[in-house]
């Protein structure tokens, strides 16, 4: 028999995430395995709400079509189409602790195939590239997290310049959403893995010209380990 037990790292450290400040998004990442189990996303959510507050949930669907090109040579349209359907499969997956009567009904699913239809989101991305091409720190956070995605996930990839390119961008196109996030009144984002280098160094500041709407997110960073019980 397995029992989950969870390990939390707040940024920046001296935050309040209870009361929130804010409303509440978890992220769903479709490639992070711990999503693949309905058993421990009621344990995100049950810890979530237990000591955050209600939340919202953004699925990584189309984000996810840099994936699908950078790693299984998809062709720009058939790997929008796979993330939308893997978007839907994740959906499904949600629904039993989603749907009522669940304590979690009132999650309201966000897309980010939405959020990149937002009027404002290619110049938001741009106003991040610009950066990422300007600012030799603000590059070294992104290639950051970049290293530490291949390394646990596709350390054959660590020297593809093409691979790495693609990670850049899911990293911008992230930081794009998630600071429209923090515009509509979101002030804490939940994440069942490792956070992001580049939104620990915006959270706490090292970059404070780059975006103050970020600046006001709370980042909770939550690790869920299985132990045995005899």
């Amino acid at each position: 028999m397995l029992r989950a037990r969870t390990k939390i790292d707040i940024f920046p450290a001296d935050a309040t995430i209870f009361p929130s400040p804010g409303k509440v998004f978890i992220g769903i990442s479709l490639n992070n395995k711990t999503m693949q189990s309905v058993s421990l996303l009621g344990t995100i959510f049950d810890w979530t709400m237990q000591n955050v507050g209600t939340f919202d949930l953004l699925i990584g669907d189309y984000l996810n079509r840099y994936n699908y090109e950078a790693f299984e040579g998809e062709a720009k349209r058939d790997a929008i189409e796979k993330a939308r359907r893997a978007g839907d499969e994740a959906r499904k997956r949600l629904a039993p602790l989603t749907s009522s009567p669940s304590p979690f009904a009132s999650a309201k699913l966000i897309s980010t195939a939405e959020l990149c239809r937002r009027p404002s989101f290619e110049a938001r991305r741009e106003h991040f590239r610009q950066h990422y091409t300007d600012n030799a720190d603000f590059r070294a956070v992104i290639q950051e997290g970049v290293d530490a995605f291949l390394t646990r996930r596709h350390p054959e990839a660590l020297s593809d310049a093409r691979v790495r390119d693609y990670c850049v961008e899911y990293q911008l196109e992230e930081l794009v959403m998630f600071e429209q996030l923090a515009q509509e009144g979101y002030g804490v984002f939940v994440y069942p893995g490792a956070q992001l280098p580049i939104m620990k160094s915006l959270v706490t500041k090292l970059f404070g010209d780059v975006s103050p709407d970020l600046q006001r997110l709370v980042l909770v960073e939550m690790r869920i380990f299985e132990d045995e019980v005899l």
